[in-house]
């Protein structure tokens, strides 16, 4: 298995996202079907290169007779016959171009339907890490809420807090408690769905492991917009794709053309048959040899190459439209990720120093409360408002890594 090292007899694996990225271009089923499609029209061109040879076939035949006059015959006949097109208007040589083009096309595809699978994999593998980091500090405020739960029912039973006090310190700790367990049904989930897009058997588990790269991300310098756009172009095979869609229509044009051009071709043939004496005593032997040249000029077909060359000239025109559609989609898409991946780091940076003001804040209520200082109602404010900051900080912190790890992808990093 691709980038997975066995932990247990459980079948349960631990991946990075690069040992993702790589198991998922080997098995999802999508990037698979894309590659079959590549392989396919690498036969069509292999195809497309062969008209160019010339066709040979072979033929032989035994017969029998009876006449009441002659008695019994038999006879034999055998021949090899040749043709090669020398001209065909143009029209193998084009299909030969255009089955070089959509192989190439293909394989582009297949990068592009990796690209696709590869920004899925990436949130749902981040999610998985984000949840699992959200789970360590609610386990930190579970172990805090416990050991106030504790000491509250000591002070409640010599009289030193109220019962509504201890009352709210048991909520609580259940609330805590049913936090997590629900954090930790959301990681399940989050690694089956990653486990749906890996292709992976049900009965293996993933345990995601972070990659000092995918830490840092958050810590890099974002490149300068007009980079990134110059990058993406040279390496998003959808810009190439839609290109070759208007090559692949104008070779239609010409296609479509070559019906008015005429056809020319050789053949040759060597035969000959064999009649042995059976009751006459006279046997027969013959043979013969064949050159021909042909010349076919197309005059009249009832209108059928005029419409086929005009619906082609407006396929054309249609896919020189769509080609200008998707380079100014493939724009938008671009500066809104590049616009969406700066916001996401300011978000992110804001949320970083807000989470870590309000977590020293509630490390001193919780001091203070433990010295009487500060009410339980108090405290416990302090604690939601920090969780509350923590939830929006690991969001913005994993929104703005999934940003720029798909700007990655993109821009072929």
């Amino acid at each position: 298995m691709a980038g997975a090292a066995t932990l247990s007899a459980q079948d349960t694996v631990r991946m990075t996202l690069d040992s993702c990225l790589r198991y998922a271009y080997s098995h999802n089923l999508t990037v698979r079907t894309a590659a079959l499609n590549q392989e396919s029209s690498e036969a069509a061109l292999t195809g497309a290169k062969l008209r160019f040879l010339p066709s040979v076939n072979a033929s032989a035949s035994q017969g029998w007779g009876w006449d009441s006059g002659t008695g019994t015959s038999s006879n034999t006949q055998y021949g090899i016959n040749g043709s090669l097109t020398l001209f065909s208007g143009l029209s193998n040589l084009r299909n030969l171009q255009q089955n070089r083009i959509s192989a190439e096309q293909s394989e582009l595809k297949v990068q592009q339907t990796e690209n696709s699978i590869g920004v899925q994999i990436v949130q749902a593998y981040l999610t998985v890490l984000m949840n699992e980091e959200k789970l360590s500090y609610q386990e930190e405020v579970l172990e805090t809420s416990r050991q106030q739960k504790l000491e509250g029912e000591v002070k409640y039973q010599v009289g030193r807090i109220l019962e509504s006090d201890y009352l709210l310190l048991e909520a609580s700790l259940t609330s805590a408690e049913s936090e997590i367990e629900n954090t930790r049904l959301t990681i399940e989930n989050n690694r089956s769905n990653l486990n749906t897009l890996l292709c992976m058997d049900d009965r293996t588990a993933i345990a995601v492991v972070p990659s000092d790269d995918t830490l840092r991300a958050a810590e890099r310098i974002l490149p300068e917009h007009d980079s990134v756009m110059a990058q993406a172009r040279r390496n998003m095979p959808d810009w190439q794709i839609s290109e070759m869609n208007v090559e692949l229509a104008r070779y239609n044009v010409k296609q479509a053309e070559s019906a008015y051009l005429p056809t020319m071709s050789l053949n040759a043939g060597y035969g000959g048959g064999w009649m042995p004496a059976i009751t006459t005593g006279n046997s027969t032997f013959s043979n013969n040899s064949t050159l021909s040249l042909g010349l076919s000029v197309p005059l009249l077909n009832r209108g059928s190459s005029r419409t086929q060359l005009k619906q082609s000239k407006i396929a054309l025109q249609q896919a020189e439209l769509q080609h200008q559609q998707t380079l100014m989609d493939l724009t938008d898409q671009l500066d809104d990720l590049y616009l969406n991946t700066q916001q996401a780091l300011n978000r992110y940076r804001a949320a970083e120093a807000l989470a870590m003001a309000y977590k020293a804040s509630y490390d001193v209520y919780v001091i203070k409360y433990g010295e009487g200082a500060v009410t339980t109602v108090e405290m416990l404010q302090q604690q939601e408002r920090y969780l509350s900051a923590l939830n929006d900080y690991l969001q913005s912190k994993y929104n703005y890594i999934l940003a720029e790890k798909q700007l990655d992808i993109y821009t072929g990093k």
